[in-house]
């Protein structure tokens, strides 16, 4: 943390202490800057903090065009961004626990007779629910459009000004 000593109380290091490794700034450039700090955004230290981890600074440099904030309290159903998903594959504990799970999973001849058996009422609530599924994977492929368009339509800029 930087604060101007002359600022506050609670300041404790001058902007010229070489302890500094990180400045955070919302501004793309800076009048001065030293050589041996990292200049970031302010979303690296949330991102940071949400991933529990400190994450590479290469995305968060100071003018840089910032990667999508991706919050910490979103489960993994429906659209996730590509980030999100990069994010949820380093993780492989978990990709190793869900597939245990899945194949715990009725097969689908046994989900097909354990519909046959479903009373009447059941059954329509069980027809609502895949209905409402659909609906939704609908609306994540939408997304997933979407956003492959903008990354695109990101590379066309990038090409176009380079």
């Amino acid at each position: 943390c930087y604060s101007d000593l002359s600022s506050g109380i609670n300041a404790e290091y001058g902007e010229n202490d070489p302890d500094i490794t990180h400045h955070i700034v919302d501004r793309p450039s800076q009048s001065h800057q030293f050589l041996s700090r990292c200049y970031i955004q302010p979303q690296w230290v949330f991102d940071s903090v949400n991933q529990k981890k400190l994450l590479p600074i290469d995305d968060y440099v100071a003018g840089a065009l910032l990667p999508p904030h991706l919050s910490p309290f979103v489960n993994s159903e429906g659209y996730l961004p590509p980030e999100q998903v990069e994010l949820l594959d380093r993780n492989e504990t978990e990709d190793k626990e869900e597939e245990e799970e899945k194949k715990e999973a009725l097969s689908a001849e046994e989900k097909r007779l354990a519909i046959m058996a479903m009373p009447k009422k059941r059954k329509i609530l069980y027809n609502k629910m895949i209905h409402s599924n659909k609906k939704k994977a609908g609306a994540v492929n939408k997304l997933k459009r979407k956003r492959e368009e903008l990354d695109e339509n990101r590379e066309k800029k990038k090409t176009a000004t380079a």
